[in-house]
């Protein structure tokens, strides 16, 4: 599946590039906190146990994974290499990255469209 994907995207002159997925779902976007609590009884529903953010845990999981991929693209056009790969080196041990992903936080600004319809 990988190699159909890196394939497409070389079709349509772009890049695939692979992001750790650990606790996707389980992190919240909004304000970073991660927990097994914030997925009552593993459901759909996502609640952040600090926050009190909701939202459907697909949506938060993919917010989380674009946000990792956005930052995974702009340390390779700044730097001219990847920071994280799901191969884990020993330069860049899984807890390093998993901690600068923590960092990570979504904004309504990155969703304009939003704005009009929901309360932030």
């Amino acid at each position: 599946m990988h190699g159909y994907i890196d394939y497409k995207a070389n079709l349509n002159g772009s890049l695939a590039t692979k992001v750790p997925a650990h606790y996707t779902s389980k992190s919240c976007s909004k304000c970073g906190h991660t927990s097994d609590a914030n997925r009552p009884n593993k459901g759909l529903l996502f609640r952040c146990e600090c926050c009190g953010h909701e939202l459907h845990a697909d949506l938060i999981g993919a917010r989380n994974i674009a946000m990792r991929a956005l930052l995974v693209r702009q340390d390779w056009t700044s730097t001219g290499s990847l920071s994280a790969s799901p191969d884990v080196s020993g330069r860049e041990t899984k807890a390093e990255i998993l901690s600068r992903f923590s960092e990570l936080r979504w904004s309504p600004d990155a969703s304009p469209h939003l704005r009009r319809y929901s309360a932030w």
